[in-house]
């Protein structure tokens, strides 16, 4: 029997907090939305393996009128620690990120509404979870250690700039 994505993912979870590895699972945190630019928000956090290292990804929108168009794309990267990998499995299995349903999730229907996206990737497989204007006050702990990542790579990280998918200098 095969097993269904949420048992896939849910499995890479407590491999990642017992091995301190991803494997083949990919976290993902997003946060977005709100006014047309300039005023759009787009910041994204990943723990991902890219060219066989297991890293911290954070990726945040910026607008600079001075390129056309006038999207750019910040970037941090750096190395993921094994514990940073445990505590961040650690705490989606203890807050029930796949299992429990908040009534954040009603989507009101409004267009460019602030939301946020918790999506674990195994391989083709993928849960997402959307939250719409907060997210619920249980997931405060996800929340948290995402926050605490974002500030970490965003000061130890090396940071590139890129418009339309290449690198630029500024």
């Amino acid at each position: 029997m095969t097993d269904t994505t949420s048992e896939l993912i849910f499995k890479g979870i407590e491999t990642a907090e017992r091995t301190g590895k991803l494997d083949k699972l990919e976290i993902e945190f997003w946060k977005g939305g709100g006014l047309p630019p300039p005023n759009y928000k787009s910041d994204q956090l990943r723990l991902m393996t890219t060219k066989g290292d297991e890293v911290i990804e954070f990726a945040s929108l910026k607008w600079d009128s001075s390129f056309d168009p006038p999207n750019l794309q910040e970037k941090w990267v750096m190395p993921l620690r094994p514990s940073e990998t445990r505590e961040v499995a650690r705490l989606l299995l203890a807050t029930h990120t796949l299992t429990a349903r908040y009534a954040e999730e009603n989507n009101p229907g409004i267009a460019d509404i602030f939301s946020y996206e918790i999506l674990l990737t195994a391989g083709d497989r993928q849960e997402k979870r959307t939250y719409y204007r907060t997210l619920p006050k249980e997931l405060s702990p996800i929340r948290d250690i995402f926050d605490r990542l974002i500030t970490l790579v965003k000061s130890q990280g090396k940071h590139s700039l890129y418009h339309q998918g290449k690198e630029v200098s500024r």
